[in-house]
């Protein structure tokens, strides 16, 4: 009797782990695509940061349900992705830091450029950040995308590496690195904007003798945009200053 049951219970493991060794039927991913998120006016990269960055949300078709994959956009506004299937796809991108797009695209298998043309909420325009004495001073100007887009804050970043941004940045004390506009102003491109950090006053952030990052930052504030959800950061590229060397 005891055998009996040791053999009714082996049985089907053993019939289990035969049929999930069973290869599948699906293909891996047959195709990569590389590109960038574009200025449609300037032709210029539109920048953005690592976390809580622009995301491209991709559906693929030809499914009864469509599934979301997000690919991620570098700072710089660039992207790839080298594991996706060919074929035809829908995309949107909200919540960024332009106003929201949507389209569709297909990709061969193969190595896909393919490229994505907005209109960013603010441009930042001749941007400058120096050193100047015991201060890191930024100066630039703002156009807007739109006549709905009023700007909310204004930001100099600084960090220890290329991901400098709102979500990575080093939070300084006694200095004019940030404004706030409440309400929000209208946007005046003629204004040329200035803000400074006191090295003196925030050592405890640049204590080696090595390049730091800064980075000029701007949020619009938006009225009656579809879709536009948690408005993000526009920015300038970043600056490279060598400190205590």
């Amino acid at each position: 009797m005891k055998k009996n049951i040791l053999i009714v219970i082996f049985l089907p493991c053993l019939l289990f782990t035969l049929f999930s060794c069973e290869p599948d039927n699906y293909e891996g991913p047959n195709a990569q695509v590389f590109g960038s998120v574009k200025d449609a006016l300037t032709g210029e990269l539109v920048e953005t940061e690592l976390i809580n960055g622009n995301v491209i949300r991709t559906y693929e078709q030809g499914f009864v349900v469509e599934q979301r994959r997000d690919w991620l956009i570098k700072n710089s506004g660039e992207y790839r992705n080298n594991l996706v299937f060919a074929g035809d796809y829908r995309y949107e991108m909200f919540e960024c830091n332009f106003y929201p797009t949507e389209g569709i695209f297909s990709l061969d298998e193969s190595e896909n450029n393919l490229d994505f043309f907005v209109t960013p909420y603010l441009r930042i325009v001749n941007p400058s950040i120096q050193k100047s004495g015991n201060e890191i001073i930024a100066t630039f100007s703002l156009e807007a995308g739109g006549p709905e887009v009023t700007l909310f804050e204004i930001c100099l970043f600084a960090f220890s590496d290329i991901h400098v941004g709102n979500y990575t940045r080093f939070a300084l004390v006694n200095s004019e690195d940030r404004l706030q506009f409440s309400p929000t102003i209208a946007i005046d491109n003629s204004i040329t904007y200035t803000l400074k950090i006191d090295l003196s006053s925030n050592e405890v952030f640049f204590p080696y003798a090595k390049n730091y990052y800064f980075r000029i930052g701007a949020m619009a504030s938006l009225s009656d945009v579809e879709n536009s959800g948690s408005v993000k950061f526009n920015y300038a590229p970043y600056v490279v200053i060598p400190l205590n060397q």
